[in-house]
């Protein structure tokens, strides 16, 4: 009777290495289909990088201006500029998603004074960027950062993630949800 006591360490053995493999296959799996999504965050992180450029060549013509009306164009220039500022900073994705909605908000603003004032008026090329080429860039980067691609992937990882035994499992081993990019680049 003395393998009852090794059959026992061998079982308990076995099922540690059975639930060690698990939990390792798990969270490899899961760590992978992450970085997939991460990849397509990194397309979205260029669009937002496009934006905040935008805002950039924005702010250039509006200080250019900035004497023709400071007390309406001076608070805009402000705003537009924290907006920008947060866009290329390390911040959160729900929080430069609120940055971008700002950027199109306050952007169209500055975009209205500018073309009210009499030195946009008297110079064609800054009248041409303020009427056209500007509002243009800022409504198309807007659109490609409505993130569709990439919160489809993070929402399907997610759903899997939260969906399966192994997926929680792979939680528990300090994989996360995927951040999503509210639509429109507002919060949730």
């Amino acid at each position: 009777m003395n393998y009852t006591p090794r059959a026992i360490l061998a079982f308990l053995l076995m099922l540690a290495l059975v639930v060690a493999g698990v939990g390792w296959g798990a969270y490899r799996g899961f760590s992978q289909d992450k970085a997939q999504v991460e990849t397509a965050l990194g397309s979205l992180e260029s669009v937002l990088s496009t934006r905040a450029e935008m805002g950039h060549n924005l702010l250039v013509v509006a200080r250019r201006h900035r004497q023709d009306a400071p007390d309406v164009i001076d608070p805009l220039i402000q705003a537009v500029e924290k907006d920008v500022g947060e866009l290329e900073s390390a911040l959160p994705l729900m929080e430069k998603a609120a940055a971008s909605g700002r950027l199109s908000r306050d952007g169209g603003a500055l975009l209205d004074a500018l073309e009210e004032s009499p030195g946009v008026q008297a110079d064609a090329r800054d009248l041409g960027y303020v009427t056209g080429l500007l509002p243009r860039g800022l409504e198309q980067s807007a659109q490609w950062a409505d993130a569709g691609q990439y919160n489809k992937a993070a929402a399907e990882f997610n759903n899997r993630l939260n969906g399966q035994v192994n997926g929680r499992l792979a939680r528990l081993l300090g994989v996360r949800e995927a951040e999503l990019f509210p639509p429109g680049g507002e919060s949730l």
